[in-house]
């Protein structure tokens, strides 16, 4: 199976074969809404701005040089487009919960075990949301989208030592954050 790169897919859809882009969607589409869900922080939004990020990408794709890899350039119009749109709204976190009604002893276990999870990721999120805009930013790319500290300097402008500076103010920062968010749930079921 010969697996073409990146350049070769652009090349195929310049050239008007526009299904291949699909390729590129496929291979980005986690990580782009994963990133803007982070910085906008709604789902339903989030999803409307990663379509968006597509098309942007797909009808300015004639203006893609090829000096820095494409995911970059693609990374770049999705922090654009969300931090645009963050402008623009203010957004309510909503918890979403789950019903354990009319379940049996056999079943229950794994709905647990996936509650548990969500609950670890409510937390996370609801200290996520009380970083700083750049400490979040820098987070998400660097843990949650594994992009190195040089492309998320492509990606930001921001300088490579301020970057490792957000990087471990918001871990500590987060750090902090659960141990609050978590000692006050443990004082209300007390």
């Amino acid at each position: 199976m010969n697996i073409k790169t990146e350049q070769e897919i652009i090349s195929d859809v310049l050239a008007g074969d526009t299904n291949a882009y699909h390729i590129l969607v496929s291979r980005y589409r986690n990580m782009i809404f994963t990133l803007v869900n982070n910085i906008i922080l709604n789902r339903e939004d989030a999803e409307e701005i990663a379509q968006d990020v597509f098309i942007k990408a797909y009808t300015g794709l004639r203006t893609f040089k090829g000096s820095a890899l494409f995911s970059t350039w693609l990374y770049r119009i999705a922090v654009n487009a969300a931090l645009n749109k963050k402008k623009i709204k203010v957004f309510n976190v909503i918890p979403i919960g789950e019903s354990f009604e009319n379940e049996t002893d056999d079943n229950i276990q794994p709905l647990l075990d996936q509650y548990e999870i969500k609950e670890r990721k409510k937390f996370v999120q609801l200290a996520m949301l009380q970083l700083k805009d750049d400490e979040r930013i820098c987070i998400t790319m660097y843990y949650l989208n594994e992009l190195q500290v040089s492309e998320i300097h492509d990606l930001t402008g921001i300088s490579t030592a301020n970057i490792k500076v957000l990087l471990y103010r918001g871990r500590k920062n987060l750090y902090r954050q659960l141990e609050q968010l978590l000692k006050t749930e443990m004082n209300n079921l007390i």
